[in-house]
């Protein structure tokens, strides 16, 4: 499960790198960040 969504995490960061569009960026950072987070409460238990 985890190594899913870290890879998840990494394309979402490599497509709001290669994004044309700054709401497209910032969509793609959000989604990302909401992976970590998730990431981050699997580290935690």
């Amino acid at each position: 499960m985890k190594k899913k969504i870290v890879k998840k995490y990494e394309d979402l960061i490599l497509q709001a790198n290669n994004a044309t569009g700054r709401k497209e960026a910032v969509d793609l950072i959000h989604k990302a960040a909401k992976l970590r987070t998730k990431f981050d409460s699997y580290e935690m238990t």
